[in-house]
């Protein structure tokens, strides 16, 4: 099942570093690097695996609220039935 994550590292990540992290939204400051993407579980442990063999330093991993797909049979909110 896909969902939106953000993955914090400490600091910036150099070039070659952000290049190993192509296809997500990356947003740096000189304190914090956010990552963030729709990822699968498989995806997700395949970037933390990336930070780990980078040797970046994780803050926090975050999934972000709202993102997972209602469940079948259910309907979201504001989509009563008629």
């Amino acid at each position: 099942m896909l969902t939106r994550y953000e993955v914090r590292l400490a600091g910036q990540p150099d070039e070659n570093s952000a290049a190993a992290f192509a296809g997500l939204d990356m947003t740096c400051n000189a304190a914090v690097t956010v990552i963030s993407g729709t990822l699968d579980q498989a995806a997700l442990h395949g970037t933390l695996e990336r930070i780990r063999l980078l040797g970046l330093d994780l803050i926090e991993v975050r999934r972000v609220r709202g993102t997972r797909p209602p469940a079948k049979g259910r309907r979201g909110p504001g989509k009563e039935g008629r």
